[in-house]
């Protein structure tokens, strides 16, 4: 027994001198960059060093770059914006939104192969705005003459300062269009304003170019542009550090405008020639990693989509049509084209097309030449006067704290 019992004192003993290990740096990193997000928004309470690292521009792209590796696809997530206003005014909703909010959306069932559902999973009162873009996990949207960008991840939203141009000071009619870029080579988040003045009598175009590193002491710079005015009229995507957008000029509608993030240089690319005007059921997408043109006009008559895809280093147009499948045509044939919208891509190239009322989704996979209608969760009626945007979150969770 007492053989026995100084065993049991030997082994409590050895156990109390034990010492873990120390993880290396380099490993510890690793296995940060491989937990979910939310975690790594808890373990920045840890130590200074762990808070360091996690919020290090080092460790955010890491993060991105493991998160987009993940072989393992997230289930369909986007974020949808209502702004209420009670005049279909552009430029009243511009300038005198009444209500608005973000409501977070995630997929709750499938109901069949055909069709599933969204329903709502957060919503942010007072957030959100007229029109959003989607950039390496982080939100930009326009509200009341500013941009705002949000982040999911962390929760935190930035509001950017004012644009101090004279154009803004004019009675004539004026639009903004903002635009979000990011520079692979330095690393560099920017956003692009365009301010246009368009008389009511079709009058000549005047616009305005502004540039803001995001960065703190960021501020708007006034970018140059020797060409003709143009007038975006769909909301842009940036691919490899270029930022693409439609747009058109008091003598030309058809041009596809490319900003450098890095050179902040502009440049143009005329469009097919077949598609003689960028009308309401033509839709400017990012497909397969280029900038393309979807033209669903005919989509509810004949089942039938041309697919325009830009070859950026010839600058060419590759032309292809998509026919829907038969058991599919259901799902369009009771839809008026000009309630359809094209509102950007999801995963596997699924084109997103929206309803504002009946308030749904089609998903349009282009490389399975498949359709598919989600349903969101929310009662919406017609006469709440709403301006649906809806935008699909890629797989990255970006992780980096904004500063100004």
């Amino acid at each position: 027994m007492r053989r026995a019992r100084g065993g049991k004192m030997r082994r409590r003993q050895r156990r109390d001198d034990f010492v873990a290990p120390e993880i290396p740096f380099d490993l510890m990193i690793h296995i940060l960059g491989r937990l979910p997000a939310k975690s790594l928004m808890r373990f920045r309470c840890v130590s200074k060093l762990w808070s360091g690292l996690i919020r290090s521009r080092y460790f955010t792209n890491l993060y991105l770059t493991v998160a987009s590796s993940r072989l393992l696809p997230r289930p369909l997530g986007l974020y949808m914006s209502l702004v209420e206003n009670n005049s279909n005014d552009y430029l009243e909703l511009w300038e005198y939104p009444r209500k608005h909010q973000l409501l977070s959306l995630r997929l709750s069932s499938s109901i069949n192969s055909s069709e599933s559902s969204l329903k709502p999973e957060l919503t942010f009162p007072g957030m959100g705005g007229h029109k959003m873009v989607v950039l390496r996990g982080l939100i930009l949207y326009s509200l009341c003459r500013k941009a705002c960008i949000y982040n999911p991840t962390t929760r935190q939203d930035v509001i950017l300062p004012a644009i101090k141009s004279k154009i803004l000071d004019q009675r004539e009619p004026k639009y903004v269009h903002y635009f979000f870029g990011h520079d692979p080579v330095h690393d560099h988040y920017k956003i692009v304003c365009t301010i246009v003045i368009h008389p009511r009598d079709r009058g000549k175009i005047t616009s305005e170019h502004w540039v803001f590193l995001l960065e703190p002491g960021g501020f708007w710079k006034k970018v140059e542009y020797d060409d003709q005015p143009h007038m975006p009229t769909r909301e842009g995507f940036c691919i490899n550090g270029v930022i693409y957008y439609l747009a058109f000029t008091h003598t030309c509608r058809d041009n596809v405008y490319c900003f450098d993030v890095r050179s902040e240089e502009f440049s143009k690319i005329q469009a097919p020639l077949e598609v003689s005007e960028f009308g309401q059921s033509v839709g400017f997408i990012e497909h397969g990693g280029k900038p393309a043109l979807l033209d669903y006009t005919h989509i509810g008559e004949t089942g039938v989509s041309e697919l325009w895809v830009l070859e950026v280093d010839g600058g060419t147009w590759l032309r292809k049509s998509l026919v829907l499948k038969p058991c599919q045509r259901h799902l369009v044939d009771d839809i008026d084209i000009l309630d359809l919208s094209v509102h950007g891509t999801g995963q596997n190239d699924e084109v997103i097309l929206a309803l504002c009322w009946p308030c749904y989704l089609l998903c349009y996979d282009l490389i399975k030449n498949d359709l598919r209608k989600v349903i969101i969760n929310r009662e919406i009626t017609p006469d709440q006067h709403l301006f649906v945007y809806v935008k699909v979150m890629d797989k990255c969770e970006n992780i980096m704290h904004l500063e100004l």
